[in-house]
């Protein structure tokens, strides 16, 4: 998969990363689309986070890969994460 890195100001690289399996209760999501708070272009202009970091927690996308126990989602699943309650919620539109 590609992700966009962050290394240093000015210093961002689209990588090819390994697929992550999902573990017991997540779910894989394939991003649509992905949005930088005012908190993560705080952490790049002032770096206040290690080079190799992926920021962007605004994320929409499609479920490709359930984990064990996942119930109530399906694959191709159409998901937002909404990123100020607590992991493993993701909302079905």
């Amino acid at each position: 998969m590609k992700a966009a890195v962050y290394y240093d100001t000015n210093d961002i690289r689209i990588e090819e990363r390994d697929m992550p399996v999902p573990g017991k209760g997540e779910a894989l999501i394939k991003m649509h689309a992905c949005g930088l708070c005012g908190t993560d272009i705080h952490k790049a202009i002032h770096k206040t986070v290690k080079p190799g970091t992926v920021l962007g927690h605004e994320v929409s996308g499609e479920i490709v890969r359930l984990g064990e126990g996942v119930e109530g989602f399906r694959v191709g699943d159409r998901v937002f994460v909404a990123h100020h309650v607590p992991c493993l919620l993701a909302i079905i539109v």
